[in-house]
């Protein structure tokens, strides 16, 4: 069963779709497409086709850029049982690469249904102020509060990202949103409780939870992370200069930000984290804000085609 996101990669990855299954009419009859309208769709036909078919999906191939596999991971909220793939067509695809798959449609795809075995993931959970634990979400890459967030939340708000992603220059709006926000941006003041400890902390600029090294279409943020069942990654960037950050972005694609003395990272089970001021965060490059958060692996294992 197929869910694809006819805007991620100006329709790239249902044309991809669409020529595979040319290619292969022994699949006839042994397939479902569904095709996503707007935003948050992906999400409730997840659910939908979940409720319906459970029992039957052999495997939920998930054809979008990171903020679709988010949708989905979030529509299968209720249904760990079904086992998903992601074919990588958005501009970030961090999912697929912190699964050792190819960014390439066309050859993920291949290896997706012909060689790739399935192995358990398990995403993040998270849940943002005093809300009921039915509001709780997941998320499959990382969650990052601060700085990062912000740029991404300036990046999906800005009018020029619609026609830069057909031009195929969508780098160019986080671009932008890096140099704004590096001047415009306000350290944080956070109350961190975990595994235990308790924590005041200041001058913070960042805070990310990673489930595996990558973030922001390949930056290795936390590039000792590994999947598995109870631990995140913990990076915290904090008391660094504007100039000194954006020399760290151009390092944290090799993962040599943590040789910066102002870079902190930790392994923790479970995150607490509150702010005094209202707090923008992302989660899989879904931006929003809250005041204190709670983060926690879900127990529950999903099978998902991957190499690492």
């Amino acid at each position: 069963m197929f869910i694809i996101n006819p805007v991620a990669g100006s329709g790239k990855g249902e044309q991809v779709v669409q020529n595979y299954l040319v290619e292969h009419p022994e699949l006839k009859g042994s397939f479902k497409t569904y095709v996503t309208e707007y935003p948050g769709h992906a999400k409730e036909l997840a659910r939908q086709v979940a409720t319906l078919y459970s029992e039957s999906i052999k495997l939920l191939i998930v054809v979008g850029g990171d903020g679709t596999m988010y949708e989905v991971l979030n529509g299968l909220k209720d249904f760990s049982g079904i086992p998903l793939a992601f074919i990588p067509v958005g501009s970030g695809n961090d999912f697929a690469r912190g699964c050792a798959m190819p960014l390439k449609p066309t050859i993920n795809l291949h290896e997706t249904l012909h060689d790739v075995s399935l192995h358990p993931y398990w995403a993040g959970k998270y849940k943002t102020d005093f809300k009921h634990d039915r509001h709780e979400k997941l998320f499959a890459s990382s969650l990052g509060f601060g700085f990062d967030a912000e740029v991404a939340s300036l990046a999906n708000e800005s009018r020029a990202k619609k026609w830069l992603n057909k031009a195929r220059l969508k780098y160019l709006v986080y671009i932008y949103g890096l140099i704004l926000m590096t001047f415009k941006f306000k350290p944080k003041k956070l109350k961190l409780i975990y595994d235990g400890k308790e924590r005041d902390l200041t001058g913070i600029w960042m805070l990310t939870v990673s489930n595996h090294p990558y973030f922001g279409g390949g930056m290795k943020i936390a590039p000792n992370a590994t999947i598995n069942k109870q631990t995140f990654y913990i990076t915290i960037v904090h008391q660094i200069s504007k100039w000194k950050l954006l020399c760290l972005f151009l390092t944290v694609f090799f993962g040599k930000h943590l040789q910066l003395k102002e870079v902190e990272t930790f392994q923790v089970t479970d995150l607490e984290l509150t702010s005094d001021q209202k707090l923008t965060y992302h989660a899989d490059g879904f931006t929003d804000s809250c005041y204190r958060c709670l983060v926690r692996k879900d127990p529950n294992a999903r099978l998902v085609k991957r190499k690492l």
